[in-house]
């Protein structure tokens, strides 16, 4: 995985933003683990997701 770029990176990081904002607010990383992402995903990922996932439910 590439944490910095590439496309793979990019629909990892929309992935998990979809997953958050399906959880709702107080998504854990428990509930992400439980939508199968895995722990390095979620450290290497999961602060650009919930950024996106901010983004993504304010625009709604």
């Amino acid at each position: 995985m590439q944490p910095n770029g590439g496309l793979s990176t990019r629909n990892k990081i929309i992935e998990m933003a979809e997953a958050m904002r399906s959880v709702g607010d107080g998504c854990t990383k428990d509930d992400l683990l439980l939508k199968g992402f895995t722990e390095r995903q979620i450290n290497i990922f999961g602060l650009k997701a919930t950024e996106l996932a901010t983004v993504m439910a304010s625009a709604a």
